[in-house]
């Protein structure tokens, strides 16, 4: 068969690949928001009160995993006030909800929570205060009750950017998975699409090729396939010491790993890596058998690169569809996946080959002379070059969709762990691609036109032409021709140098990978995971105030948001009538509303000042754009409202 026919063939099987692993990725739906964290809460955070309230209920912007998602209310003393009953509600997966102890006296109190995603397994913790007493809620000092859901601490990092122990061990476990998977999944490519389609009339060639397959079959496919398996359990265990509090006494329990592994949706998906990886192990190792004992066939040697890529690209799914992809808005569910899922594969196809020539085919290429080495790598680098190319521009297309997708504003970028790291991981990307474009772009053509060279005149030699045809080729002397391979030999070395050194890029990238992953947290609002500091922000910003006529025209509103920044504002509202007096003698709520991320809907109710205006205190949560419902109720339970749409600065 020619190299053509083979190469046609190969990527008709290689995109009937690709459709399956499509199929699987649409057969398992999921829905999801964006990141586990708190919408709003009846009472509201910071709510004054004039009586403590039956219940607290809280509503957060993913389906919540009931097993390990609970609630305590405390007191400023650190006594719990709550009747024990935290549960995700019947009728509402993203609700939870607890009962307080009847006749509570007037004091602050403090709701603590902590949630685990049914979609990606993430698990966050968070608190907020109100009062009962009519007085604002105020607290000095630590904030009481941090202890008071499992064990003798917390696990913070995730939301705070802090590499706590639970949320390392959990960077290193999600590390390990991407980068077993990665170059696992790179090496079938690898196989699949370079090895395979090599030239086969040179004997040494394809004997250098099947030196290269067996090496990575023998000594590297078992192993990264059982680290790929632990890995992936030290995962769930990672989401275990987040929910015991760092406890490791607790974290072997069967009933918390049981539970991790089957509830919830990124329990399935798991589970779905751990048998997709479990049956890879099983055919890797019948393969080692067979051929040891010779007892497989041409079918069997022609089917296993392939039913390994099918399984490298199931596994790329699962590990997709556990991830934080899985945990985005309704309506860009599907495309947030497919652009995970390919972002995958395009680091397989760069970063896996990156690994794979390093690790597998140069130790096997130093074995052979000098110039058989440059001749190998002319020969192969260029068949590897076009998955490298496709990898690069699936990673530049699927990058910035990944980015956002997880992320709203551009401050992010600055403000928070995970933009922080996303900015590093954006530098290390360019520093592959520039390294890529030297030894492709430079290196590699000039080896190969000095091995041209030196093939011409190695020719000439041979077959003793004279002077003058000698003289045609640029060289004149035997020394000439020495020195020229001795250039040879030094490009060669340096080509596989950086071929060598390459990987080690990739390796940070992938890094910031597994840090993107668990500092997910940080993208939450600021506000909301820190209301007292949130208050402490100085930056200087600019009271908004517009006036408004209601829709019906009977009233004008002036609003004024003081002083309009992300955290605790001032909310005030001046009434007039159609004749343009000021009216008193009114109720006036708002209803804010973040429009560049579904987080619900707040309410503030505004309390006369007995000055003709009426006010009350209240958070934006994020910095963005905000709509603000003004609605004026007359005694006559008449509803008069006008929509205010503004921008607030970080």
């Amino acid at each position: 068969m020619n190299t053509i026919s083979r190469l046609n063939s190969s990527f008709y099987l290689f995109f009937a690949a690709l459709l399956l692993a499509l199929c699987l990725l649409l057969a398992f739906p999921t829905t999801g928001e964006a990141h586990a964290i708190l919408l709003r809460s009846n009472p509201p955070k910071d709510a004054i009160l004039n009586a403590a309230p039956d219940q607290v209920q809280m509503w957060f912007s993913e389906d919540l995993n009931p097993t390990f998602s609970t609630a305590v209310v405390v007191n400023a003393s650190n006594q719990r006030v709550d009747a024990g009953d935290a549960h995700v509600a019947a009728g509402d997966t993203k609700e939870m909800d607890l009962h307080l102890r009847p006749n509570l006296p007037p004091a602050v109190y403090i709701v603590i929570w902590r949630t685990q995603s049914a979609d990606d397994g993430h698990v966050l913790r968070g608190s907020f205060i109100f009062s009962t007493d009519g007085t604002a809620p105020k607290l000095s000092g630590a904030l009481p009750g941090q202890d008071a859901l499992g064990g003798g601490g917390t696990s913070a990092g995730s939301s705070s950017g802090q590499l706590d122990g639970p949320t390392l061990f959990t960077l290193i476990m999600t590390t390990l998975v991407d980068l077993g998977v990665v170059f696992w999944v790179g090496a079938q490519l690898w196989s699949t699409f370079v090895l395979q389609l090599m030239e086969t009339n040179d004997s040494e060639q394809y004997e250098l090729y099947q030196r290269v397959e067996q090496r990575f079959e023998r000594l590297f496919s078992l192993p990264t396939l059982l680290l790929i398996l632990l890995a992936n359990v030290g995962v769930l265990l990672g989401q275990g010491l987040s929910i015991t509090g760092n406890r490791f006494d607790q974290l072997f329990n069967p009933t918390l790993l049981v539970g991790l592994a089957t509830n919830g949706r990124f329990g399935t998906y798991w589970l779905m890596r751990e048998i997709v990886v479990l049956l890879a192990i099983l055919l890797s190792a019948y393969m080692l058998y067979a051929r040891r004992r010779e007892r497989h066939t041409s079918l069997i040697d022609m089917l296993f690169p392939w039913v390994n890529l099918i399984l490298g690209l199931a596994l790329l799914i699962a590990v997709t569809l556990s991830g934080h992809a899985a945990a985005v808005s309704a309506n860009i569910l599907v495309y947030a996946v497919l652009s995970d899922w390919l972002h995958l594969l395009a680091a397989s196809l760069w970063i896996g080959g990156m690994f794979y020539v390093a690790l597998i085919y140069l130790p096997i290429l130093k074995q052979r002379s000098a110039l058989e080495q440059t001749r190998s790598l002319l020969d192969v680098l260029p068949r590897y070059s076009p998955l490298a190319i496709v990898g690069v521009v699936i990673m530049a297309i699927t990058g910035p969709f990944n980015a956002t997708v997880h992320m709203y504003s551009w401050q992010q970028l600055l403000t928070t762990a995970y933009g922080r790291t996303l900015d590093i991981k954006v530098l290390l990307i360019g520093a592959l691609l520039i390294t890529s474009a030297i030894h492709v772009g430079l290196l590699r053509p000039r080896l190969a036109k000095a091995y041209a060279r030196y093939r011409t005149e190695s020719v000439v030699e041979a077959t003793k032409t004279t002077a003058q045809s000698a003289s045609s080729t640029g060289i004149t002397s035997p020394a000439e021709t020495k020195l020229l391979e001795g250039r040879i030999l030094h490009q060669t070395k340096r080509l596989s140098t950086i071929l060598r050194w390459e990987p080690v890029l990739g390796v940070a990238v992938l890094l910031c990978t597994g840090l993107l992953t668990v500092f997910a947290g940080t993208l939450q609002p600021t506000a909301l995971q820190q209301p007292q500091q949130a208050q402490q922000v100085t930056t200087a910003t600019k009271p908004f105030t517009t006036t408004v006529k209601t829709q019906d025209g009977k009233f004008t509103v002036t609003l004024n948001v003081n002083p309009n920044h992300l955290g605790s504002n001032v909310f005030t509202a001046t009434v007039r009538d159609s004749k343009g007096a000021i009216d008193t003698n009114v109720g006036v709520s708002l209803y804010t509303t973040m429009l560049d991320m579904d987080m619900g809907t707040d309410s503030i109710n505004l309390q006369p000042d007995g000055k003709g205006h009426f006010s009350a205190s209240g958070d934006l949560s994020m910095s963005g754009d905000w709509q603000i419902r003004i609605e004026i109720r007359t005694p006559d339970n008449t509803l008069h409202e006008v929509n205010v749409r503004f921008f607030t600065p970080f």
